[in-house]
């Protein structure tokens, strides 16, 4: 995976991959935005949609079961996303944390 910083101020807003002969765009936490055709078609994509999907409902499935809800990210970096496990992240919401090797290994999901 390659780095996606924003020219100006060096702030990580993603990641592309090449996978299957293609490009993945992701964000800061590892999850697939989109896929593409080109490296430079996913730079642009993290550039323009990585930092802002952060602030998007997600959905959390929990990959054994399946069994999926609704997930608001509270925080990312590359080692680990922290999700409220509700609609909204307000105080005494839930909260689980994932790490990079379990959205990895498919232990849980967080899709768009």
């Amino acid at each position: 995976m390659d780095e996606v910083r924003r020219p100006g101020d060096d702030e990580l807003c993603g990641f592309v991959d090449e996978r299957d002969g293609g490009w993945v765009s992701l964000t800061v936490f590892g999850a697939p935005l989109e896929e593409h055709e080109s490296g430079s078609a996913a730079r642009e994509h993290v550039l323009a949609e990585g930092l802002g999907a952060l602030t998007e409902r997600w959905t959390l499935v929990e990959g054994a079961t399946g069994r999926s809800e609704v997930a608001c990210i509270l925080e990312a970096n590359p080692t680990q996303v922290t999700v409220a496990r509700d609609y909204y992240a307000l105080p005494g919401v839930p909260t689980l944390t994932i790490t990079a090797e379990q959205l990895a290994s498919g232990e849980w999901q967080l899709r768009r």
